[in-house]
């Protein structure tokens, strides 16, 4: 059997493709990290059978995400249809060989990179549920466009 903590280990690599945040591009900073959302919605659109569909409690979310400085005309033009981002920021435990912690993405190391709109006009509208994309390191280690190297350190030292 596979150690799984050591085949999630990042190398960085010469030939990483490094996109750089252009005006008119969304992006995300968690930290010293960035995201580039532009590019990664561009991705997932072209490949949406490579990504997980997960269903999230709203209000349980809104709690973390969502705060009174949101801008409402881009909370009210929110497309609810699109799914929002859960990306793995930590390792996730299931892969340290802890049970399933059900539905609570949060605790299993995702956070929400993109869809903070959407999330808020959910809760407006009382919707329960909203649909996420579940994206592990795997899939968007390549939309880190700023950090990648401490990335790589933080990812390593939560293997050890």
């Amino acid at each position: 059997m596979v150690d799984k903590k050591v085949s999630r280990k990042l190398k960085v690599s010469a030939n990483r493709k490094n996109y750089v945040v252009e005006p008119g591009d969304e992006y995300l900073q968690n930290g010293i990290f960035i995201f580039h959302i532009t590019k990664l919605n561009e991705f997932i659109d072209q490949f949406p059978e490579k990504f997980q569909v997960v269903e999230i409690d709203v209000h349980e979310y809104h709690k973390y995400y969502c705060n009174g400085d949101m801008n409402p005309d881009y909370i009210k033009s929110a497309n609810l249809k699109r799914p929002v981002l859960l990306a793995e920021i930590a390792p996730d435990r299931l892969y340290h060989g802890y049970p399933s912690v059900s539905k609570d993405y949060f605790s299993r190391g995702y956070n929400l990179i993109d869809g903070h709109h959407r999330l808020a006009k959910a809760k407006q509208e009382g919707q329960e549920h909203l649909k996420a994309y579940l994206i592990p390191m795997e899939q968007h280690i390549d939309f880190i466009c700023e950090g990648f190297d401490t990335y790589v350190e933080y990812w390593n030292s939560k293997l050890e």
